[in-house]
């Protein structure tokens, strides 16, 4: 994952499908000293909850980074520019990988200022 600026507000996009220990482990190592906010947008969320979200939310408690979690049924990328549209402030997107989201989208969301950070990606050295 790129380093992001320190209290950089996050979206972190997950497909409720991947939900991924190795993941959720990566994210939360990035973000407790990058981002003081963290928000989650479940797309196509499972019926029955996930052992791996709850975990993931419990750790985001006790490393004190307030999150804001919601959930939208859809395409990935048109779900992912109307939630940056209605919620201010969002700095940066994060996702597990780059084949998650179409280029169109890609371009929308980078046009709109919005950093994209891949959690799958090797993290190296510059």
């Amino acid at each position: 994952m790129k380093s992001l600026r320190p209290h950089t507000r996050v979206l972190l996009a997950l497909d409720g499908r991947t939900l991924e220990r190795e993941l959720l482990a990566t994210l939360l190592r990035h973000c407790a000293h990058i981002c003081p906010r963290l928000d989650i947008l479940l797309l196509n969320p499972p019926r029955e909850p996930t052992t791996m979200l709850a975990l993931l939310l419990l750790r985001l408690e006790h490393s004190g980074i307030d999150y804001h979690v919601s959930s939208a049924h859809g395409d990935m990328g048109e779900e992912i520019l109307r939630h940056l549209s209605r919620f201010r402030g969002i700095n940066a997107l994060a996702l597990a990988d780059p084949a998650q989201l179409s280029e169109e989208a890609k371009s929308l969301v980078e046009l709109k200022g919005h950093q994209i950070v891949y959690l799958s990606t090797p993290e190296r050295a510059d």
